[in-house]
This record gives C-alpha cells, sequence and structure tokens, in this order.
C-alpha cells in the first residue's frame, strides 16, 4: 500500500463544504438575504415562500447594487462584500453581514437570481448563478424595478443535497420557522416594514396569500403589540438603563405567558437563540414569585393571594430586551450564523442583566425588598465555623440491638450567621422579654439562648465546642434492657401513661430512582423495580459473599406481581403480599446464593390509580395514532358540546389556531374542534374589522372534547387552560408535531405509549386526576379476591410501580427467607448474635 500524502482539496470541493456551513436550512436562507436588506438600509422588504418547491424571493427599497458588482458577483464569486472590514477594525463590525459568502453560498446549492438597481442607473440589472456558473447576466427581464432597490430569487434549493431536503422539516413548520424569523426581527427593527407572502397559495388562486403585514411602528413596544395583540403588554414597564459603556433598552410585560414565545433578548440588534443570557434572566424569575403571581392576561385581573392549583402551569416572563455593548467587546465570529457570541468581560455583562431583572422585581413586588422591615436588625448573624482544629468525632452510640430504635441522629452546634435580611430583633412590649424572629418562616427564639459569638471563642473553644460533631442518643435508647416488671405493673395501672410497644425491626428503603417518574414525563421506564434496602444488621447472616453492611438488593419484575401471593388487606389501606423471587431473575440474586422471599406491602390507592390511568391513556393515545393514520372513524372518543362552549383568547392566540391547518389537525387528532375559524381568519387577515378590544381577545367556539375528560373540561376554566397550553406546546415546544405516524399505516395496541410525548400536559394531568379521584381509597375494605384481582391487574400495566403522579405503589418490608415446601417449614437466615455485642459497645 502506498503512503498517503497530502493533497490540496479541488476549488468545488471546498467551496461546497464550505457553502453546506453558511446555508443549512430554507428559514436560514430568508434570513441572510433580508439581513442583507437591512444593511442597505432598506424600509420596506418583501418577502415571499414557496416551501414546497424550494423556492423563495427578497424584495427591498435598498440602495441597490451597481451593474459593475454585480458582474464582479458573478465573476469573484465568494468573498465578495460592500461591508468589507480591515483586518483591524474585525472588532468593530456594524453590520450583520461582512463575509460575503451568503450570496456566494446559494449560488452553489441553488439557482440564484439578483435584480437590483441603484438610484443612479436607468435600467434594472440581473445576473442568474446556479452551482458557481453564471447562466444570464444583463438587464431583468422577470424582476424589472421602477425605483433603486434590490431582488434576490432563490428556486431549487439544495437541490444537490438530497440528504439535506430529506431531513428538512416539512413545508408547513418550515413556513412557521421562517414566519418566527421575520416575526423576531421585525420586533427589534420596527422603522422598517416586513411582509410574508405564501406564493404557493397565490399560484393556487388562494386569497390566503398574505400571511403577515407588519407596518413600521415608532417603538418595538408598538411592534410587539402588532403581532401579538394588547393582552400580554397592556401592563408593561419600559426597560432603559445603562452601566458604564453597556445599555438595555426594551419592555418587560407584568403580565405572564404559558411559554417562552414571548421573549425576545437582542445584542445590538441581533435576536439571541436560547442560551446563558436567556437563562440569567429565566433564573431571577424563577427564584422570584412573578410565575404565580403575574397578572391574569384574561381582564388584566389584579393579583390574588388565593392558593393556586398544583396542576396550573405557572406563567413565563413576557419581554423583549435589547442588550447594546460596544463592538470591540464582542467576538461573533465563532460560526456563520453570527448567533454564537463572546463577550470580552462576560461577567459585568450578567451583572447588568441580572440586576436589572431584580429591579424590576423588585419595584413591583415579586421578590423581596431589602429594606422592606422597618424593624432592628439582629446583632447576630449566621456564620458557620470553619473548624480546622477538629481531628476526629466524637460518636455516642445506643445499643441497637435491645431497643430497634431509629439510627441516631447527628446533632451538631454551631455559631451562625447571614449577610442577608432574614433575621429580626423583637422585643415583647408586656414583658421586655427580646426575641430573634426568622423573617421568611416567622420562627423565633429568645436571645438569650446559646448565640456564641465566633470572635469570643478561641480556638480551642471553637474547636471542642463548635466544631465537634456529637451523636444525641434519641429518646427512650438509654436503656440497656426491658423496663423492670414493677415499673411495667405502676405504668399500666395508669392510664396517663402508656407502655410503649416494642418497635418493629427498622428498614430503610432508599430509592435508586428507577420507579421515579413526573406526571409531566411519562416516558417507558425499564420493566424491573429496582430497590435499595437497609435492614436492621443485627438480623442479617454474615454469608461469604454477602454485604457485611447488611445492605440487600432487591430487583422486582412485573413477573413477581402475576405470581405473588396475596395475604390480606392491611389497615384497609396495604394489600400484604409475598413475593417468591428465583435465581432467574438477574444476577443479583446469586449474591444471596439462595432463593429467597419477600414481604411487600402495595399501597391499594395507587395500584388502582396505575391502571385507571393506564386503561385511560391506552384508550386515548391509540385513537389519536390511529387519526392520525386516517382513521378517522376509530380516533378519539368524542363529545359533541350543545351548546358549544366559548373560550377566550388572546388575539395572537386566535389568528395562529384559525391560520394553521396544522395546529387544527392537531387538535383534531384529539377530538378537540372548533366552529366559526374561517371568520375568524378572514377576521385577521383583512386590513379592516379590528376594534380595540378584538385587538385584545377573541372568543373561540369549541364543539367536541376527548368524552374520557370531558365532564372535568366544562367545569371552571380547564377548557381554556387546556386550549392554551396546547397552543403555546405546538408553538414552542414540538418542533414537528405530524413526524413520527407508523410508516405502514397500522397500529398496534402497545403503541400507546409512543403518543404520550404528543400529548397535551394538560390534558395529561386532567387523566391523571380521573384515575386518582376514581381509584379506591384509604378506608375501603378488600375481600381477599378483590385484593388478588387488583394485584393481578397490576401486573399486567406498563409501569406498575409508580402510581399517576410518580409515587412508588409498593414497598418491600423485609426478607422471609427460603420458604420451602416441605411441610411448609421456613428457613430462615441465621442471626449474627455476635453483632450485638459490636454495637452496644461505644467506638
Amino acid at each position: 500500500m502506498d503512503e498517503p500524502f497530502i493533497q490540496r482539496l479541488s476549488s468545488s470541493t471546498s467551496t461546497k463544504l464550505r457553502s453546506t456551513q453558511i446555508l443549512t436550512s430554507l428559514p436560514q436562507v430568508v434570513s441572510e438575504l433580508f439581513q442583507n436588506s437591512l444593511d442597505a438600509g432598506a424600509k420596506h422588504i418583501e418577502i415571499g415562500v414557496n416551501c414546497s418547491e424550494w423556492s423563495c424571493w427578497v424584495r427591498d427599497d435598498g440602495v441597490g447594487i451597481s451593474k459593475g458588482s454585480i458582474n464582479i458577483l458573478g465573476t469573484e464569486g465568494r468573498y465578495a462584500t460592500s461591508k468589507a472590514y480591515s483586518p483591524d477594525t474585525l472588532d468593530c463590525l456594524s453590520t450583520f453581514g461582512f463575509r460575503g459568502e451568503a450570496l456566494a453560498s446559494a449560488a452553489d446549492m441553488c439557482c440564484l437570481e439578483i435584480a437590483s438597481r441603484t438610484a443612479r442607473s436607468r435600467e434594472t440589472w440581473s445576473i442568474i448563478l446556479k452551482d458557481g456558473n453564471i447562466l444570464y447576466t444583463g438587464p431583468a427581464v422577470r424582476w424589472r424595478r421602477e425605483s433603486q432597490g434590490t431582488t434576490v430569487c432563490v428556486r431549487d434549493a439544495f437541490y444537490n443535497l438530497p440528504v439535506r431536503r430529506r431531513s428538512h422539516p416539512s413545508p408547513s413548520r418550515t413556513f412557521e420557522l421562517i414566519r418566527q424569523e421575520i416575526e423576531s426581527w421585525a420586533i427589534i427593527h420596527h422603522e422598517v416594514s416586513f411582509s410574508l407572502e405564501d406564493t404557493e397559495a397565490k399560484l393556487a388562486g388562494s386569497s390566503k396569500c398574505n400571511i403577515l403585514k407588519i407596518p413600521k411602528t415608532s417603538s418595538n413596544l408598538g411592534a410587539f403589540r402588532h403581532l401579538y395583540g394588547r393582552a400580554l403588554c397592556e401592563h408593561v414597564e419600559e426597560i432603559d438603563l445603562t452601566s458604564g459603556d453597556m445599555r438595555l433598552e426594551g419592555f418587560i410585560s407584568l403580565e405572564g405567558a404559558l411559554s417562552k414565545t414571548y421573549q425576545f433578548l437582542y445584542v445590538n440588534q441581533h435576536p439571541m437563540p436560547s442560551g446563558e443570557l436567556h437563562r440569567v434572566i429565566e433564573t431571577k424569575f424563577t427564584a422570584s414569585s412573578f410565575a404565580k403571581n403575574a397578572f391574569d392576561e384574561i381582564g388584566g385581573i389584579q393579583r390574588t393571594s388565593t392558593r393556586r392549583s398544583p396542576r396550573k402551569a405557572e406563567k413565563k416572563p413576557v419581554y423583549v430586551l435589547n442588550l447594546v455593548v460596544p463592538p470591540h467587546q464582542i467576538d461573533n465570529l465563532l460560526e456563520p450564523a453570527k448567533a454564537l457570541l463572546h463577550f470580552r468581560n462576560k461577567t459585568a455583562v450578567t451583572e447588568f442583566l441580572s440586576s436589572s431583572v431584580v429591579s424590576f422585581l423588585v419595584r413591583h413586588g415579586f421578590t423581596a425588598r431589602g429594606d422592606a422591615y422597618q424593624i432592628q436588625e439582629s446583632p447576630w448573624k449566621r456564620q458557620r465555623v470553619n473548624c480546622e482544629h477538629t481531628s476526629k468525632h466524637t460518636e455516642v452510640r445506643s445499643d441497637e440491638a435491645e431497643t430497634a430504635n431509629l439510627p441516631p441522629i447527628p446533632l451538631s452546634l454551631y455559631a451562625e450567621k447571614s449577610h442577608g435580611t432574614n433575621e429580626l430583633v423583637w422585643t415583647d412590649p408586656s414583658t421586655g422579654e427580646t426575641f430573634i424572629v426568622d423573617a421568611h418562616t416567622g420562627n423565633s427564639r429568645p436571645q438569650t439562648q446559646l448565640r456564641l459569638a465566633p470572635e469570643k471563642l478561641d480556638t480551642n473553644q471553637k474547636s471542642q465546642s463548635l466544631g465537634q460533631r456529637r451523636t444525641l442518643s434519641l429518646a427512650g435508647t438509654t436503656g440497656k434492657g426491658p423496663a423492670p416488671e414493677w415499673i411495667q405493673e405502676a405504668l399500666e395501672t395508669n392510664d396517663s401513661y402508656a407502655v410503649s410497644e416494642r418497635k418493629i425491626t427498622e428498614v430503610t428503603v432508599e430509592s435508586l430512582g428507577v420507579h421515579s417518574c413526573g406526571s409531566d414525563k411519562l416516558h417507558p421506564q425499564p420493566k424491573q423495580y429496582q430497590q435499595h434496602q437497609h435492614f436492621s444488621r443485627l438480623f442479617l447472616s454474615s454469608q461469604g459473599d454477602g454485604d457485611p453492611n447488611g445492605h440487600l438488593h432487591h430487583r422486582f419484575t412485573k413477573g413477581d406481581i402475576r405470581g405473588a401471593q396475596v395475604i390480606s388487606q392491611v389497615d384497609r389501606k396495604f394489600i400484604a403480599c409475598v413475593f417468591n423471587n428465583d435465581l432467574d431473575n438477574g444476577d443479583l440474586r446469586k449474591i444471596q446464593n439462595d432463593d429467597f422471599s419477600t414481604l411487600v406491602l402495595i399501597d391499594q390507592h395507587a395500584a388502582d390509580e396505575r391502571i385507571r390511568v393506564e386503561r385511560f391513556l391506552k384508550d386515548l393515545c391509540l385513537g389519536y395514532l390511529r387519526s392520525r393514520s386516517g382513521e378517522e372513524a376509530e380516533g378519539v372518543e368524542e363529545r359533541h358540546l350543545t351548546p358549544p362552549i366559548p373560550v377566550l383568547l388572546t388575539r395572537h392566540e386566535a389568528s395562529r389556531l384559525a391560520c394553521s391547518p396544522d395546529i387544527q389537525t392537531s387538535f383534531q387528532n384529539w377530538s378537540i374542534r372548533f366552529s366559526g375559524l374561517a371568520q375568524i381568519e378572514a377576521l385577521y387577515t383583512s386590513t379592516t374589522g379590528l376594534d380595540e378590544e378584538g385587538d385584545r381577545y377573541v372568543q373561540v367556539s369549541v364543539l367536541c372534547v376527548p368524552e374520557v375528560v370531558a365532564d372535568k373540561l366544562t367545569m371552571g376554566n380547564e377548557l381554556r387552560d387546556l386550549i392554551k397550553g396546547y397552543l403555546a406546546q405546538l408553538e414552542g415546544d414540538m418542533p414537528d408535531i405530524n413526524q413520527g405516524s407508523p410508516s405502514d399505516g397500522a397500529v398496534a395496541e402497545g403503541d400507546w405509549l409512543k403518543a404520550l410525548r404528543w400529548c397535551p400536559r394538560e390534558l395529561l394531568d386532567l387523566v391523571n386526576s380521573k384515575a386518582c379521584r376514581g381509584a379506591i381509597m384509604f378506608n375501603d375494605s378488600l375481600t381477599n379476591e378483590q385484593c388478588e384481582r387488583l394485584v393481578c391487574q397490576l401486573s399486567e400495566t406498563a409501569f406498575p410501580f409508580q402510581c399517576a403522579h410518580g409515587r412508588p405503589s409498593l414497598v418491600p418490608l423485609a426478607n422471609l427467607g427460603k420458604l420451602s415446601g416441605n411441610g411448609g417449614r421456613t428457613f430462615r437466615h441465621s442471626v449474627r448474635w455476635s453483632a450485638l455485642d459490636k454495637e452496644s459497645s461505644l467506638e
């Protein structure tokens, strides 16, 4: 084999590789084109898109491109630009484009036509490029202009990249991404008018071709109101803050939204994708009470102190913020899209942004003000002493063997100091006694309580009194043996003193997290339930391969539940069962070197809740999948509402619902149908017919809802919350809702689990609530036959080890040893009596 040697890539190969990195999708192609228009000083930008044909065009009224410059684009190609910067000024960029690669990359992967006219030119000049070759140059034929400006048309995008076309989002989703991209730029460039046209609909003769028209406005708040209505920005605070050479401008709304769709952050008027700066803002809002106490968008109702349902989605902040930073302090040459930024002083930027958000939250009462309490601060601050001189910890252990109590809890004393204003000093006017009050919890303690000041302690005192951790024995654990008989008799004769029963051997179950699952993340889990159990070391045998610390590993499967021996109901709350485990259920069994049985308690409410929720979800999700596959007759069972129920939506929500066939189809797949959407679409696509109130809210009528939760949806605001929440989910959190249907159209019984990821969160919460409310409750008596039937049904579920809300449905109590069939005799592990002396001795 010949030795490899380094060769230079051919010009065509290197150009194609570079082009595929510059332009990765049709939305990015459109974005790069209208960014060029903004750099050209355009005040009117028109955009047309045909996603099915992979074509788009952008027309503006900018300065235009001269005939000579057009020829240079055809001959020089890449790195030819009118926005050239010297190497010394690359850190002072003032335009969105500067590389001269966007048009050249489009010419490599598309059929590119550029037609432009300058103010001094009498003719519109044009050039057509494809695969880097010039197909035509001369006077424009198709895109002739009467005034200055430029038109760039892209046809047959990515014709030489079939894999990219295959992996590209669907045409409807692509159009939605382009619309969102235009909206984000239109808000910050409010002095420019934008329009978006669906050329595919125009060619079909439809009157719905003009999708979006954004006029010039006086501020970004005006542009936001035009796009999304007044409902989300009825109460706002405009921001205009400076810190050194940085400036933050824009607004933050006092209303909250159910999604992050209405969060816009810019750096020097460039939209920033969700990243670290967004997380800085989100962290401050999350730490405040904004999520629960924001204004209700429906009518701007004032905040109340009533308890909020835990199932209700918390509100997300609505804001438009532009961070202005000197260009020389930013590096945006990291990647072609220029969305990844590095700051020279990142700490100063994040602190400025964070303090600006905190000041807003404080001013409006969403977070506590430091000087809100007109009371004297506590003279003692909470401070943990660093005890470097402590060499060892002193522990005093109680006799675990005799009392079988809970293990000792380590208690430590610390001199504490808080740098906040959490502790206050209050003097009782009647007694004159002084107390230390925690401002957050309201807990108090006498000021005379032991509060040693660190500065008054020498090193030895700190080490002895504060540094050492001492294990204090719990009450009732000091005795070395049972109480004398005369004491027990005396206590029994006095009703005021109850003789405590001897406690059951301690069992601590520490979950490994396999069975835990939140209600909003019901993804398939392993079919095994693994628990890490800590049994009292006194009652375990010392086995050669066992854990000397007494830790047993139990792994249960659905087969263990199916073969469980039901004993009886316990306390009308639990079902006591015995799981007969064998060596075939996993390698962890072999550690014990023997078969064994486990005593298990099954929560009767959690078990029945799991059975019910999976029955409801299976019917719901299978109907959804059949509806997506075209089997509408076998879709989700629905209930027709007579009369239809009106739901109040914001202007933007109503327009998205009425104008997007994909969103309507997504609702219909869950048997949620509306009436009057055609009239709403006509209202918002026309330039007349919108009054001030209609610019805020629109009433939508609901015809059908899923039968499984129909009763709950007709109560209160459940239906409104479901529609608004699912609209937010479709717009932001689910990238392509119509992908993932079975390729052959057939829906199997086990496919219902796949549909859970598309299920609206609000709908899932309602199903969980219905399953919980109708399940077997505590104090419901069950016969042995009913217990056996319940355990059998539980073993057939997909997630038998958790209830609908993610809590465990069973817990192992004790290892019963090996149950032999020889006369019913039970062989138990031997007791390590030697541990008694060891445990009772002081360390």
